[in-house]
């Protein structure tokens, strides 16, 4: 099998000819790890035979990106999604956000709403190889976009495209604290900013295709969860966001493109909404929070694929505990439904020895679960 081939046999919980997996390293840490002996220059990807490739969509209101200080290892910039931020340069770590461009109900009609449009003036694709994420570069061209993703296909994995969910999106231009109470005080104009915002990556979508872009999943970082339960009721979830949610489930059907999400915390709760608009695999599972995917299997048999679950404390602790959470978890990939990842991505701590040597053993794991 192509990796490609592997990634959908997993989501169609058919047996993989060897265990899917793909993961994403800190920013930085790739530094560190080639001073432990990784070879210099070579992508994670390639050098540990990972079979996701992503390429990262821009559905953001696209605000002038300012770099405002940046000194003493710090950067703070004005991001095009609508929020100030202050942050480690060129790693990753805390993020301080300082400030937010939309602050009242006029602001987003006057401000913000009128910049979430398809063509806006910069004529510049809004999709890149490079993460949406402290991207303080220009967007390439449609062409120039057509180009890096031909690169990325032409490599047989299975291609993501990533972007906000709708309600990352909308709290990266209005506070979390803010939005977490305006779903309850300010529901119309909570569901406005969702739906704007779905318009518009449906619109990208679009153009995407038409410009002969086609992923082969959907991929959205929309955390919904703390480490106990959900940040809001399922009720609220169904009223705001369920309508969002299942035009971008119709949309990737009728193209059919597959269709991912990641969600820290404990969302259990969610997940048979998921299952309804259309969602098959769920990132990354926090252990942490109380996310595992024999409880996943449990209650939702051969429906939602796991995309992650392997703990960090795991891998930045003893082999033996590793070994036992690869033991108990890896034969469950045998039959699909399950690529491994780490429970979020691979922080500062785990060293190259520790990650390589994990990912070989849980490979030799699924090997002798397939006799």
């Amino acid at each position: 099998m192509t990796s490609r081939e592997r990634v959908h046999a997993a989501l169609n919980f058919e047996r993989p000819d060897r265990l899917p997996v793909s993961d994403a390293l800190w920013d930085g840490l790739q530094q560190v790890w080639e001073k432990e002996g990784m070879p210099e220059g070579v992508a994670p990807a390639d050098h540990f035979d990972w079979d996701i490739d992503s390429m990262f969509i821009d559905a953001s209101p696209r605000f002038d990106t300012v770099i405002l200080s940046r000194e003493d290892g710090m950067i703070t910039f004005e991001d095009r999604s609508g929020y100030t931020v202050r942050k480690a340069d060129g790693t990753s770590g805390t993020l301080d956000f300082i400030e937010h461009k939309t602050n009242t109900e006029d602001d987003w009609h006057n401000v913000t709403k009128p910049r979430m449009v398809l063509d806006d003036p910069t004529g510049t694709a809004r999709i890149d190889s490079a993460s949406y994420f402290c991207h303080l570069d220009d967007y390439p061209s449609w062409e120039g976009a057509k180009k890096k993703y031909d690169e990325i296909y032409a490599r047989d994995r299975f291609v993501l495209f990533t972007a906000y969910g709708p309600w990352e999106a909308t709290w990266r231009h209005y506070a979390m604290d803010e939005l977490l109470m305006d779903v309850l005080e300010e529901p119309e104009w909570c569901a406005d900013m969702f739906k704007t915002y779905t318009d518009l990556l449906l619109n990208v979508l679009q153009k995407c295709l038409d410009e002969g872009m086609k992923p082969d999943g959907i991929y959205l970082p929309e955390d919904m969860g703390f480490k106990t339960s959900l940040l809001i009721n399922p009720t609220t979830w169904d009223e705001l966001l369920r309508p969002c949610y299942e035009r971008i489930g119709a949309f990737v059907q009728e193209n059919d493109i597959r269709f991912l999400m990641h969600s820290d915390g404990r969302i259990l709760d969610l997940v048979p909404r998921l299952l309804a608009v259309g969602v098959e695999a769920l990132n990354p599972l926090e252990c942490a929070a109380g996310m595992d995917i024999e409880i996943l299997r449990e209650i939702h048999p051969k429906q939602m694929a796991c995309y992650g679950n392997i703990s960090v404390k795991n891998l930045l602790g003893t082999r033996e505990a590793l070994e036992e959470e690869l033991l108990r978890k890896i034969p469950l990939a045998v039959d699909g439904g399950f690529i491994m990842h780490s429970d979020h991505s691979i922080p500062f701590g785990v060293s190259y020895e520790q990650y390589k040597w994990a990912r070989q053993r849980a490979q030799e794991i699924f090997e002798d679960a397939c006799k």
